[in-house]
């Protein structure tokens, strides 16, 4: 009888262990790093804008940087695309200064502002000039890095 209840003891030990792994290690996850989300779009003509699929920005610090790399253009070497950060809403109101990137010249930090804190952001782009013509592009970009 006592072995039985010894083994119940261990069994309820070794549960609560594994429950506690699994709770340490999923929240842990949860933290903003300085990922690479894929982003692939058409860049449209005579300056319409292009959005990602939102992302939760969960911290508040607007120095909690956002980030983009402009790694492929069917433009070009070294053309150039605007960038910003917007709300995930039906106007994308803008929560980041635009920034005019040069494709391949690798990730590109900014801080966003109070306006992109705990909400759900996208990536928004725009070509840099009025042309006629529509560009696929495509890189790496985050909505928090830190």
């Amino acid at each position: 009888m006592r072995k039985k209840a010894e083994l119940k003891i261990k069994k309820a030990a070794a549960f609560m262990a594994a429950i506690a792994f699994v709770l340490t290690t999923g929240f842990a996850s949860i933290n903003a790093s300085d990922d690479n989300i894929s982003y692939s779009f058409k860049l449209k003509a005579n300056y319409a804008n292009s959005y990602t699929k939102s992302r939760y920005r969960q911290t508040s610090n607007t120095k909690n940087k956002w980030k983009i790399n402009h790694a492929y253009s069917s433009e070009g070497r070294n053309t150039i695309a605007t960038f910003w950060l917007a709300k995930s809403n039906s106007s994308h109101t803008r929560v980041s200064n635009t920034h005019d990137v040069h494709q391949g010249t690798g990730p590109h930090y900014y801080n966003a502002w109070s306006g992109a804190s705990k909400t759900d952001v996208c990536l928004g782009a725009e070509n840099n000039n009025g042309t006629s013509k529509e560009y696929s592009i495509s890189g790496y970009w985050d909505e928090e890095t830190d």
